[in-house]
Order: C-alpha cells, then structure tokens, then sequence
C-alpha cells in the first residue's frame, strides 16, 4: 500500500514578506502604532496571522496578558493609487493616527506596491514627523521585493535601538535582557531560558524588541546581559546583530549560543554561560537538577515504550527540520525505531543533505517513500512530520520547531507515551 501524505511543503527558497516582520517588531510595544502603506489585504494578513498565534499559544497555556496589542492601520491603497501614487493617502493616513490613537510613536511599513510606484515615503514621515512632534520610523524595505520577514524585524529592532536607547541608566548587575520573539514572554523558548537563568541569580526585566513599552525603552540599557533568542539560520543572524549594537553602544556583553536544544544542547548551553558568568558551579548544578528531571520521564518511557513498533517518516527540508534532536530523544529512551523513511518531497540534492544529516547521529536504516510502505504497515506509532493517510498506526505529527530544554523533550515523551497508551484500538493523530 503506497504512503500518502497531507500538506507537503517543498520551499526552494524563502517567500516571505517584510511587513509582518515590522508589526511584529513592535507587536506588543505599548505607546506604538503601525502603519502599513499598502492595499487593505496585507494588513488583514498580518492580523490573521496574529490571531492565530493568539489563539495557538491559548492552547498551548501561553496566554498573553500585555495589556496592549499594537494598532495595525492600512492606508486602504486601490488601483488608482498604483498609478497616481499613495502619497496624500499616507498624508491623511497619519493625521487620522495621530488623532484617533494618540501614539507615542508611529512605525511605517511600505508593501511592494510601495515600491513599485516610488512614494517618496521617508519624506513623508519626516514631514510628519515635525509636523506632530512625533517619533515616526520607516523602513527601507517593501514587502515581497526585497529583504523579507527579517529584514523587518531587524530593520525596526535596530531603527528603535538609533532612536530611542541613550543610556545613561545604573546598571542591574544580574538582569538580562532577552532578544526576539518566539512566541513572546509567556511561550515555552523564553519560559524555559529564565528558569534556566534562574540557577545563575539572572532575571529578565523584559523582551526586545515586541514587549518593550515606549517608556521603558531606555530600560533595555540597564541589562547586564542580553540573550539571543534565536537558534540557527537567518532570524539567529538578525537577533546577533542587534546583540552586537547593544554591545557596541552601551557595553552590554550578550550570549548568543544556539537555543538548548535536546539534553546535549542543553548541557553545552548551561556549560557555556557558567564559562562566560564565571559561575560554573551554577552551571553544574543546573546540569545534574535537569538530568533528574530528564532521567524521570526516561524510566517511564523505557517502560511503556518497550514492545512499540515505531517508525519515523520525514518530508521537511533540513533548513526546517534537524534530525538529531529527535533520534537523542529515541535512543536516551531505548527506542530502536523500525527505520526512517524519506517522503517524496525531496530534490536529489535536499534528500542527500537530509541523509547525511540522518547518518551523523544514527546507524538506522533509510527507505525512501516505496520501500518504506511495508515498513508502515508493520509499525504501531509514526512519528512524522507529515499527516500520514489511511493508515492505522497511531501518528505523532512532529512539531516544526521543537521545544527548547528538558522541558521540551519531556513534552515529546509524555506525547509519544499518550499515544502509544490510548485505550484499545483508537487510531489518531496528536500533534506535538
């Protein structure tokens, strides 16, 4: 029987669009407002997106008591604008800002009709600007054309670094500020790095740049230590870099090490912040509390797992999804899976670098998606990064980013254990 599967994805490249990058900058920034310079459709892509987030971390338990949300505004651009420009429509756009919201400051995203008609929109905002007596920021970059979601982000990060952080504050001497997103203050990444941070005597006395209110911006100043809360890839490159303006303007020193991820990851995170704290005994004991923790979940998993057929299926680009934290997880719980079977989603050259990623932290065998069948048919529980249809086996659909920490993986195990346990024959999906 073939393996069909639910919701292929096989990206060659980023398409993303700049915009949300910059809301999402100041999404929760108390005394802003944003301006899109587009057609109505970009910002009511933006709030959705939004309001699924809203509502994933609901059920997640990662409720979001900011008390603010930023004001999103389109400047309702229509196909008469693309010709005769959008110039007087920003004009008007931001007197109706200014008097309905009464903003502390205004940040102006433009969208790629922006920049195919030209408005001359930093002009625009410097008239405005000294017209309202206001902070206004723009951005030079325009939706799809160029720069995409983390340009920005970053741009916006460090246009409110230039403009808003002087300095001159006492320093706290055991805070840090944390840097990015993912999910905000009360998600699981930034959860679990403070309760790490715990062990060394830190605190975090915010989150920049989206949870920074506009009165407490110079606040960020005060930190003894910023942390990148990023991981691999383009967003990590983006978050360093306003690591290192921090650094470079007011002598803040920041840990940029890969997110912990997996016990080894979290070890060498918790290793390498007692070396750069001087507080290694912190960092050690930090290890052996988190390896209790960990050894707990193991037992039970060794336990309820030992006669489960499992097989692995994996259809994510590399760029998306890394191997070795899964297969940590699997061997530290005596789990010796089937096999790992390789959707057909894959070109030749990301197949390769998947399997080459796949053999550097296991000896199991690799199917590709046709041998793989038999292989399916035999397991009790997928776990798989795509919805696997008309199968009977009991699925656990991978998370695309995994969650950081000993927490994290306690997570994946008391999921993968939920399934492998549900009562009599009852099939299904849960999702990780």
């Amino acid at each position: 029987m073939p393996i069909k599967t639910k919701r292929f994805i096989n990206k060659k490249r980023s398409c993303s669009c700049s915009m949300p990058g910059v809301w999402r900058a100041v999404g929760y920034s108390k005394g802003a407002v944003v301006i899109f310079h587009s057609p109505k459709a970009c910002a009511h892509v933006s709030h959705t997106m939004d309001i699924n987030a809203h509502f994933r971390g609901i059920a997640r338990g990662e409720r979001e008591p900011y008390g603010y949300s930023t004001p999103l505004i389109s400047t309702m651009l229509t196909e008469k604008h693309s010709i005769f420009g959008g110039a007087k429509q920003l004009e008007k756009c931001l007197d109706f800002v200014v008097q309905k919201y009464k903003p502390q400051y205004i940040v102006i995203a433009n969208s790629c009709v922006v920049g195919v008609i030209g408005d001359d929109v930093a002009a625009i905002a410097a008239t405005a600007e000294e017209k309202f007596n206001l902070p206004i920021i723009t951005l030079p970059c325009y939706g799809f054309l160029d720069g995409e979601y983390y340009a920005g982000y970053y741009g916006t990060a460090d246009a409110l670094v230039d403009r808003f952080l002087s300095g001159g504050l006492p320093r706290d001497k055991n805070s840090v500020i944390l840097l990015g997103d993912n999910g905000g203050p009360n998600a699981e990444y930034a959860v679990e790095v403070k309760s790490l941070l715990a062990y060394f005597g830190l605190h975090v006395i915010g989150q920049f740049p989206g949870y920074v209110a506009y009165n407490d911006m110079n606040k960020v100043t005060t930190a003894a230590l910023s942390i990148v809360l990023g991981g691999r890839g383009q967003a990590n490159d983006s978050l360093v870099k306003i690591a290192k303006k921090l650094e470079e303007k007011f002598a803040i020193p920041f840990y940029g090490e890969p997110y912990p991820l997996g016990w080894q990851g979290t070890k060498e995170w918790l290793i390498n912040l007692g070396a750069k704290l001087h507080k290694e005994a912190a960092a050690k004991k930090a290890i052996d509390e988190q390896k209790e923790r960990l050894d707990a979940i193991l037992s039970v998993a060794r336990e309820k797992l030992r006669d489960k057929k499992i097989v692995i299926c994996i259809g994510r680009q590399i760029e998306y999804f890394r191997p070795e934290w899964l297969m940590e997880i699997l061997q530290l719980s005596e789990i010796v899976p089937l096999g790992v079977i390789l959707l057909d989603s894959y070109t030749t050259k990301d197949r390769a670098h998947m399997e080459e990623a796949i053999k550097n932290c296991t000896n199991m065998d690799v199917f590709n998606q046709v041998e793989g069948a038999k292989i399916v048919d035999a397991a009790d529980i997928i776990l798989t990064t795509h919805e696997i249809e008309n199968y009977n086996a009991r699925q656990l659909f991978l998370p695309m980013l995994p969650t950081v920490g000993v927490t994290g993986m306690i997570k994946l195990i008391n999921n993968i254990i939920k399934i492998a346990c549900r009562h009599g024959n009852k099939e299904g999906i849960v999702y990780g």
